[in-house]
């Protein structure tokens, strides 16, 4: 018997055949590590079914129009990955939600829509009800009218499917697919059976995706699917999703019910190197062309100012910042579980940065073991600060997480801090806390009363230059090792560098809204650690 597409493409993939970033060949081996759990099914004949669906549908655009929709291999591998694993317990389908991320062009809106009226008529849920949502409502009728026309295709004499402005109906099912979008002014009585959210990176807060999946409830076999390209916001939503499904691929994260997959190149490619083109545009040579994309390389190199627009959308390059410290799959390799039992009775250094009086807080402890440092940062905020309206999406995220400390009242609660540091030296043997001078007089007056071994260190470029090159060299020589905290990640994605006329570096942030207190906190720590006396090797 011949192997399936998808089953081809998914070793192709691991077996570096075909052009693909670190992201798809995680997924890939994380579709055949399923495969191998005791508690799951894969069932072929679910997956072959969708793929037979598909091919009911027409083209109506373009030099593909009036042909069937024949799935390429790395469609076949979604739809594998999404209908083709079950629970042997329950019966129920493993995975419920779905992050498909890539660059512009590739047919990602068709393929949502054909799996959204698949759900619709062939899933076998009576009243199904699928939602297809946007962040305006022009972006959310464009896959609406794939549906739409779709619909009309397959049903011309319209018996069984009567499409409208904006919905579609199978009474035979009792089953609707609706469009709306998050600037609506009605945002409730959903009961969705699956969701479809397009182009989530233009997402400003999580209100829409939360309101459709609560509504899922009641649903046995619930899907929400997103779909996006790339964005310029990395502190918006759709990042921190994508990193959640990042963590979950590397493995830092267990969720099965989620099945991700990005295609976009890899940190050190170039994203100019049409060899590589395919990492980000899976379909390249079908509806993208590679001429078209060198036209767009050219149009980059010709007007520096379209070339952020470019690499986002059609090289599906995160673009928020130009100029990035350390590649996010460093601090990702870099980041494990720790705890402070591990590192008893060990020698600490520790660097605190305190916020001035209602925002963020950090204290990292740093092990050194060898020639690896181990670092342990405990973030803090004032109770009140959860209410600031920029910030309380993602604030509330880190609290729910367990991620963050909350102190009582609206001002940075500074006798807590001191109470925790002092029952953290309980554990390890703090050596130094090195902190900035600056607005924490009295807070270093109640901590030298404790008896902690306080050290002023300045947070100026010139002071700051040789830990951060330090920091640097460990990280991408794999000799730092941070633990597993979202809020480390996220403060090392916000650090751009400061230099001075001497060329001294130390880091900076691009805006306020852009927290880096856990890496000032961690460079503080290795820093009064460089220049404390040291005799011969620790442990």
């Amino acid at each position: 018997m011949p192997v399936k597409p998808y089953i081809k493409y998914a070793q192709d993939v691991i077996e570096r055949n075909i052009p693909c970033g670190e992201w798809v060949r995680l997924a890939a081996e994380r579709f055949f590590h399923l495969m191998e759990e005791d508690d799951y099914e894969f069932k072929s004949e679910q997956v072959d079914r969708v793929i037979s669906f598909f091919k009911t549908l027409k083209h109506f655009t373009g030099r593909h129009a009036g042909k069937p929709f024949i799935l390429e291999p790395w469609q076949q591998f979604i739809i594998a990955s999404i209908y083709g694993f079950y629970v042997r317990e329950s019966g129920k389908r493993l995975v419920n939600y779905v992050y498909i991320e890539m660059a512009r062009k590739n047919g990602k809106t068709a393929f949502a829509a054909g799996i959204c009226l698949y759900n619709l008529i062939a899933d076998g849920e009576m009243d199904a009800e699928v939602d297809l949502a946007a962040n305006s409502k022009d972006q959310a009728k464009i896959a609406f009218k794939f549906c739409s026309q779709f619909s009309k295709e397959l049903d011309p004499t319209g018996k069984y499917l009567l499409p409208y402005r904006d919905k579609v109906k199978f009474d035979k099912m009792i089953s609707l697919l609706q469009v709306f979008s998050a600037d609506d002014t009605k945002l409730d009585g959903f009961n969705a059976s699956m969701y479809l959210i397009d182009e989530y990176h233009a997402a400003k807060n999580t209100g829409l995706k939360d309101v459709l999946q609560s509504s899922q409830a009641m649903r046995e076999n619930p899907l929400g699917v997103i779909i996006t390209t790339a964005g310029f916001d990395k502190l918006g939503p759709c990042y921190e999703y994508r990193t959640m499904c990042t963590e979950i691929l590397k493995g830092l994260k267990e969720n099965d019910s989620l099945f991700c997959i990005i295609y976009c190149q890899d940190e050190n490619d170039d994203w100019k190197d049409p060899a590589i083109w395919e990492k980000s545009n899976p379909n390249l040579g079908i509806t993208v062309q590679k001429d078209y994309l060198k036209k767009q390389v050219v149009a980059a190199e010709n007007s520096p100012s379209e070339e952020v627009g470019i690499k986002t959308k059609t090289f599906n390059l995160w673009c928020d910042s130009e100029k990035v410290w350390i590649p996010e799959h460093y601090i990702l390799d870099a980041s494990k579980d720790l705890s402070f039992g591990q590192f008893a009775d060990m020698d600490c250094y520790c660097g605190v940065d305190l916020s001035a009086t209602s925002d963020l807080t950090a204290a990292s402890f740093m092990f050194p073991i060898k020639d690896e440092c181990y670092f342990i940062t405990k973030y803090y905020l004032p109770q009140m600060a959860l209410q600031e309206k920029r910030f309380k999406e993602l604030y509330g995220g880190w609290k729910r997480g367990g991620l963050i400390t909350i102190t009582p009242g609206n001002v940075v609660d500074y006798d807590y801090i001191l109470n925790d540091i002092m029952d953290i030296d309980k554990t390890v043997k703090i050596q130094k806390i090195a902190y900035d001078a600056w607005n924490a007089t009295q807070f270093v007056i109640n901590a030298t009363d404790q008896g902690l071994p306080m050290e002023p260190y300045s947070q100026t470029v010139g002071n700051f230059n040789k830990p951060t090159k330090e920091m640097e060299r460990l990280l991408l020589s794999h000799k730092a090792i941070i633990d597993n905290n979202l809020i480390n990640r996220h403060c090392f994605r916000n650090v751009e560098m400061a230099r001075d006329r001497n060329g001294n570096i130390k880091p900076s942030k691009q805006h306020a809204e852009k927290k880096i207190d856990g890496v000032i906190a961690m460079i503080e720590a290795l820093g009064i650690y460089l220049v404390s006396p040291r005799y011969g090797t620790f442990y």
